[in-house]
C-alpha cells in the first residue's frame, strides 16, 4: 500500500463500551413483564428483547346462542369406511359376532378378539362351572377343552378364532344325567381310582383322557404319560391318575 493510499484511510475508533447496570429488582420486574434477557458471549454484553407476543382468541359461547354443530364429515368417515368393508358399523372393530357350539348347544356372542375361549365361556356365557383354571399361562391344563375332539387349554386360544363350526365339548356333555350312575366310564373310573383329589386339574385330566382314549382304547404307560404331559396335579397324584386312565381304557373296551 502506498503512502498516499495509507494516510487516506481512517482510522476507526472502537465503539466505547457502556456498561449495563441492571439490578435485581430491574431484573426480576423485567422477566415478569416478559422480557427475555439473552448473554451475549461475545464482548460480554446482556441484551434485552422484548418476548414475542402470540394473540390467543377464546370463544366464549353467548348466552341464548346455540352452539356450532360438530364436523358430521369427520364423524361419519370410520362408520363409512367400515360399511364398504363389510363390516357392522355398530360393532366396535375389536368385537367380533360368533356362535359358538358347546356341548351341543348353540351360543350367539359378542367377543373382544384379545378374548380368551376360557374368558368368553366364563364371564360371558356362564359357563365357569365347566372348566377349571389353573395358571392361565396355558402350562397346567387345568382349563383343558375338546375342540373337534382335541384337547386344547382354553385360557390360551382366541374366541375369535373359533364360531365356523368347531363342536367344542367339556366334562359337563361327557355323562347321560346328573346321576352317579349316569357318568361316563372316564368320569366314574376318576371316583373309583381315586384320581381326583382337590378339583382343580380333574376336568382337564379327564378331557385329556378323552382325546387319548378316543383315538387309542389300548394305551400303554407311555402312552398314557405323553398324552396327560400338558396337565399338572398340584397333590401329585400322578400314580392314580393313571390307575384311573387305565381303569377307563378297560371299561370302554369292554362296553364295546
Amino acid at each position: 500500500m502506498s503512502d498516499e493510499e495509507r494516510t487516506s484511510v481512517e482510522p476507526v475508533e472502537e465503539a466505547e463500551e457502556q456498561p449495563v447496570t441492571v439490578s435485581r429488582r430491574d431484573f426480576l420486574v423485567g422477566a415478569g413483564a416478559g422480557v427475555v434477557v439473552t448473554g451475549a458471549l461475545a464482548g460480554g454484553y446482556i441484551a434485552l428483547r422484548p418476548r414475542e407476543t402470540v394473540e390467543v382468541v377464546k370463544e366464549v359461547e353467548v348466552a341464548g346462542e346455540a352452539p356450532a354443530a360438530p364436523a358430521v364429515e369427520a364423524e361419519e368417515a370410520p362408520a363409512q369406511a367400515q360399511v364398504e368393508a363389510g363390516a357392522d358399523p355398530e360393532i366396535p372393530a375389536t368385537t367380533r359376532a360368533l356362535t359358538l357350539n358347546i356341548d351341543g348347544k348353540s351360543y350367539d356372542v359378542l367377543v373382544d378378539v384379545r378374548e380368551s375361549l376360557w374368558e368368553t365361556m366364563t364371564y360371558t356365557l356362564g359357563l365357569g362351572s365347566r372348566t377349571s383354571l389353573g395358571c392361565d399361562r396355558a402350562q397346567c391344563g387345568a382349563c383343558a377343552v375338546l375342540v373337534d375332539g382335541r384337547s386344547i387349554n382354553s385360557c390360551a386360544v382366541l374366541s375369535a378364532r373359533y364360531g365356523r363350526g368347531q363342536e367344542i365339548k367339556t366334562v359337563y356333555s361327557m355323562a347321560s344325567g346328573n346321576k352317579m350312575e349316569d357318568l361316563h366310564p372316564i368320569q366314574q373310573a376318576f371316583v373309583d381310582n381315586l384320581g381326583v383329589q382337590c378339583g382343580i386339574c380333574s376336568r382337564g385330566f379327564i378331557i385329556s383322557t378323552y382325546a387319548l382314549l378316543s383315538q387309542n382304547l389300548n394305551p400303554t404307560e407311555e402312552e398314557v404319560h405323553k398324552a396327560l404331559e400338558g396337565n399338572i396335579c398340584r397333590c401329585g397324584n400322578y400314580t392314580k391318575v393313571n390307575a384311573s386312565v387305565m381303569a377307563a381304557a378297560e371299561a370302554m373296551r369292554a362296553a364295546g
